[in-house]
Formats: C-alpha cells, structure tokens, sequence
C-alpha cells in the first residue's frame, strides 16, 4: 500500500471563534482551502500545530470535518493522539471523511521503552481503519525498532523528528522502509540536512500562511538549488522559526496565526500553554511581513 505523501505537508493551525471559546469550522475550512490552492499536496488536520492536545474530542471531529469540507484534491492526514481507543474512534471517523492516512502522535505517556511502542503502533496498525503515518520526535526506538516498523504493511509514511539524522541516513543507506515515505519533521528550517541524505519532504507550519514558501523552497532541494533554498531560510524561513522555538515552542501557533492575519485570514486565539506574541515578538515578526526579493526570484 502506497500513499501519496511527497512533498510539502503542511500542519493546519485550529482556528476559534470569540477567542479560544469554540472551533470556528468556517474559519478552518477556509484555510484549508487557501494551503490546497497554493499548491500543496498533502494537508495535516491536527497536528501539533493545530494544539491538538488542547482540543476535547469532538473540537478534534469538528476540525477533521472542516478540513475534509474544504476539497482538498491531495493527500489529507488525519493526526490522532491519546488513549488507542480514542485514536480508533477518530481514524473511524476520518476514514468516513475520506482522509487517507492517520498521522499518529507519539504517545505522551512518561513510561514505556521502544518495545513498548513497538507493540503500541503495531496492535494499531492491526485494527486502525486507515494506513498509519508514524510522528516520531524521541529516541525510544532502536535502529532495529525503526526497521521493523517502517517495514509494516500498514505503515506508509514515518514522521522524522528525532534529533539523530545519523539513525535515519543509516536506515536509507540500507534500504529500510522503502515501501513508506520518509519525511523530515523538522520543518523548512532543516530539510537542507535530510536533503542530503535523500528525504526532500517535510512538513511545515509556514505553509498555513504563505504556502508558495513552503513550495520554493521544496523546488529548490528537488532541482538542486540550494542557493535558493539557503536564500529563503536566511530571508524569511530562519527568522520564523527562531521565534516560533522561543520558550520551548511557546509561539509555535501564535506566529503562524499573526502571519495568517497579514494575509486577510483570522484564526483566533491561541489556548495555554502556547502563548499570544507580546509588542517586541510581533516587532521582529514585521521583518519578514513583505515578500523577500530572494522568495520573488524563487518562486517566478
């Protein structure tokens, strides 16, 4: 089983009404919408990103239904977190909504090894109703542990995170996983280093806003121009991304929803622990407002 999941992914924020008070389902289709006609192929609803964490289960059905209603003509991934019985109920669903794959989250629980997870991802995979695409962000899992799963049936796509690039070049140089679709989970700001290795998707957050970013710079690692692609990561991508990783991501959402706004799109609020931009952040925001020249010449 193949899914299609090359490219650029990009992890839809949650937009809310009256602040943070409800999901506002308009709001999400809409920039659902506006990510699909910049051109991006594959769609995440509920990633980290979207606070995932911070919606009840069925704000997380009233987002999987605004992304579906959008029309995406792509990939759309469904991200599931929690409890495995909760995370059913929710492929369930998407399923239902036609989305192709579920993204899952790396469980949260403080306890448990790589042998643990192993059992947990495979005893999902078996009863989930659509394919998996695994996040991964720690280094619970051995070498061995990551072979295995990647090489899953059920498995199309794993989510790279973790911070040892040396694991996941040994994994390509020996072929493993060749049936999925590796992706580098660490944004724009990193693909120059999983380009290297061979992994030119990646998911991105800046895409909610300004998706022709996203997509010069994955047309830069795929024809070779990194040029271009280092241009756009000094210009516009690298001062982003420095300030959503401020405080342990704390602006990782509100950044991405001030850029929304300078593009007519409201989101709403951002819910704790994720923090609103104080004057000073959305001053160092306001640099990279305009189209940088190096993203006009990128992208023409």
């Amino acid at each position: 089983m193949r899914i299609e999941l090359d490219g650029v992914t990009a992890v839809l924020v949650t937009g809310y009404r009256d602040g943070t008070t409800q999901v506002n389902q308009d709001a999400v289709s809409a920039l659902a919408a506006h990510v699909s006609n910049g051109g991006v192929p594959v769609l995440t609803a509920l990633g980290n990103t979207a606070e995932v964490h911070q919606l009840q289960g069925p704000e997380r059905s009233a987002v999987l239904q605004a992304v579906a209603s959008a029309g995406h003509s792509g990939t759309l991934l469904a991200g599931v977190a929690g409890p495995m019985a909760g995370m059913l109920e929710e492929i369930e669903l998407a399923h239902a909504l036609g989305y192709h794959a579920a993204m899952v989250h790396e469980p949260a629980d403080p306890f448990g090894d790589g042998t643990g997870l192993v059992r947990f991802y495979t005893e999902l995979a078996h009863m989930s109703a659509l394919p998996l695409v695994l996040y991964l962000r720690t280094t619970r899992l051995s070498v061995a542990q990551l072979r295995d799963l990647a090489d899953h049936q059920r498995v199309v796509g794993i989510k790279y995170a973790r911070p040892d690039l040396h694991t996941l070049g040994s994994l390509l140089r020996d072929g493993s996983g060749s049936r999925c679709t590796w992706i580098n989970g660490l944004a724009e700001w990193n693909s120059p280093a999983f380009a290297a290795i061979g992994v030119t998707s990646f998911t991105s957050g800046i895409a909610n806003a300004r998706p022709e970013i996203a997509m010069a710079v994955h047309r830069g690692l795929t024809t070779g121009d990194l040029t271009a692609v280092h241009r756009l990561i000094e210009e516009y991508v690298g001062p982003v991304e420095a300030l959503r990783a401020e405080g342990s991501g704390r602006y990782n959402v509100s950044v991405i929803k001030a850029l929304l706004r300078w593009e007519g799109l409201e989101l709403g609020g951002v819910r704790a622990p994720h923090g609103e931009l104080d004057e000073a952040a959305l001053a160092r925001l306001a640099t990279v407002s305009t189209l940088p020249a190096a993203i006009a010449s990128a992208t023409t």
